[in-house]
């Protein structure tokens, strides 16, 4: 393996580079236009209120770092995020209507293309074995969930599962203080890091029996995530579109009807149980995290991107386990679901392409029983996380 790891490395990065310039989504639009009001307009507490205004045709429905950290990437080529700032999320191509590819879109895609490959750095950091970190990389560089939120998407939930994963790892070196407060940075980006912030302060008081630690990394977590979001609360826009922004309830769709208007969550009883077998020593934190975090997406109609909040610690369990068969099946259900949705999301991410999955395959019943499957197969694996009590403390 080792004779060839260069070789992979390169091949990784090309995938990444080439991939990145020939395709876009709509999504990456709203990173461009809030980089060109906060670095090309300096409004770096107050970019929610331009979605007020007509020049802007997209919705800033996540929290604030989401914007921030791309635009603080952005900084250095203020020009250019002037003059080309307002992508829109139609597939508007300002600088071009015939071209299939736009080394451009390095730029918008940079900071979460930055934070993929930042987990070369961070993986084999989980290992001693040599021949582990190199797996551990090469599986990463070859990760299709981690290549199409990056370099295809543009998506900031790679930085999500970044900083989620350097949480893991800090708490595994007894630094939990530093844990909790990079968990709450992913919160800041999007709020699913919040479910983790119990998770780890319990965890922390069935080990170490501390109850004032255990309940300030609580108040950390909660209080630095308070404190991100409080200077944009002023504002109408973030009030109605991100901080109450409609996906965060898609978890709690799926649910138990016990009586007339009365339905218990699966999410809720999922992330119950994750609790007590924390309580009871039974999963440790980054198990348990893993799970919840699962559990959050398997019984919700979820965005493909939200899959790699999980990727970092799946590639990292397998190869600890060696049980890649999990990963084969984690990723080939994420691929059949990916499918289901609209072609925006896979075939038509390439510029000017306007295919789509054949209507005999889309309208197929089997077609519709295969992905009913998948996304059976993800919430079959949230029980055997949940079920299995792989590893206590």
């Amino acid at each position: 393996m080792e004779k060839y790891f260069k070789w992979f490395l390169g091949l990784g990065l090309i995938i990444r580079l080439v991939l990145a310039t020939v395709t876009y989504h709509s999504d990456l639009g709203a990173f461009a236009q809030a980089g060109r009001a906060i670095v090309g307009e300096g409004k770096w507490l107050s970019f929610y209120d331009t979605m007020l205004t007509p020049k802007v045709d997209t919705v800033f429905n996540y929290q604030p770092l989401a914007y921030l950290i791309p635009a603080s990437f952005y900084l250095p080529f203020k020009g250019i995020v002037l003059a080309t700032g307002d992508l829109v999320k139609n597939r508007d191509w300002v600088w071009s209507s015939t071209s299939y590819f736009n080394p451009l879109l390095l730029l918008y895609k940079f900071p979460m293309m930055l934070a993929d490959l930042a987990f070369l750095w961070l993986l084999p950091k989980f290992f001693i074995d040599q021949k582990k970190k190199q797996l551990v990389m090469l599986f990463w560089l070859l990760n299709p969930v981690a290549i199409f939120v990056s370099s295809m998407m543009g998506q900031v939930d790679i930085i999500i599962a970044f900083f989620i994963t350097a949480g893991f790892y800090f708490y595994q070196k007894d630094r939990p203080f530093l844990s909790v407060l990079l968990i709450a940075l992913s919160a800041l980006i999007k709020p699913a890091g919040l479910i983790l912030i119990p998770l780890l302060a319990l965890h922390y008081l069935t080990t170490h029996r501390k109850f004032i630690p255990a309940v300030s990394l609580a108040f950390t977590g909660f209080g630095v995530y308070a404190l991100g979001i409080l200077p944009y609360l002023s504002s109408i826009a973030y009030r109605q579109y991100a901080l109450f922004a409609e996906q965060i309830g898609k978890s709690t769709y799926a649910a138990i009807s016990i009586a007339s208007g009365h339905d218990i969550p699966w999410f809720f009883i999922a992330y119950l149980l994750i609790l007590i077998l924390v309580w009871h020593r039974k999963l440790s934190f980054t198990t348990a995290s893993a799970a919840a975090l699962l559990s959050s997406l398997a019984f919700s109609h979820f965005h493909p991107q939200w899959l790699v909040w999980i990727l970092p610690w799946l590639t990292i369990f397998v190869i600890s386990k060696e049980d890649y068969f999990l990963y084969l099946v984690v990723i080939a259900c994420w691929f059949i679901i990916l499918l289901s949705f609209d072609a925006t999301l896979h075939l038509q991410l390439f510029i000017h392409s306007n295919l789509t999955l054949p209507q005999v395959l889309r309208g197929s019943p089997s077609f519709f029983e295969i992905v009913q499957l998948a996304r059976a197969g993800l919430i079959a694996t949230l029980i055997w996380i949940i079920g299995g009590v792989h590893e206590a403390n």
